[in-house]
């Protein structure tokens, strides 16, 4: 199956999709219409925050990501940071994580980045090492992780 990547400013319509995706993930941290308003203001073009989405032949979304300026409090110098990278559970581990950290590093690339952040948590860290990414600290429960690009 071919996965096309695609910038969610173009696709605005899948912007409940990949809402409904991040609140099945993470519903912990708020209710369906905090991630529709989070999701909506995430879908730049050109400027941070920017939202990528991962397509599949039907035009369904399947993942996404987004990159924006800053994402742990007690790391304001530091930018920019991955957030939301989500894959529809049916669809895990088929590349397409992978697929969309590459994306969102060549942007950073193209924008001058030397480097890009995450901070996550497990199971997602080990995914983040086997894409080269490197643990730097712990802030609370967060593993801050570093890739230079």
């Amino acid at each position: 199956m071919t996965i096309a990547v695609r910038l969610l400013a173009d696709l605005p319509h899948l912007v409940e999709p990949v809402a409904r995706m991040r609140w099945l993930e993470w519903q912990e941290h708020g209710h369906l219409d905090h991630w529709m308003d989070v999701t909506g203001r995430e879908a730049g073009r050109d400027e941070l925050p920017v939202t990528w989405v991962a397509v599949d032949p039907a035009g369904e979304a399947v993942g996404a990501v987004a990159l924006g300026p800053h994402d742990v409090a007690e790391r304001p110098e530091l930018t920019p940071w991955v957030w939301g990278l989500v894959v529809r559970a049916d669809m895990r581990d088929r590349g397409v994580g992978r697929l969309l950290l590459s994306r969102l590093e060549r942007f950073a690339v193209g924008r001058g980045y030397p480097e890009v952040w995450a901070a996550t948590g497990p199971p997602a860290e080990a995914f983040y090492e086997r894409c080269g990414w490197r643990s730097v600290e712990r802030i609370g429960p967060a593993n801050v992780m570093r890739k230079p690009i």
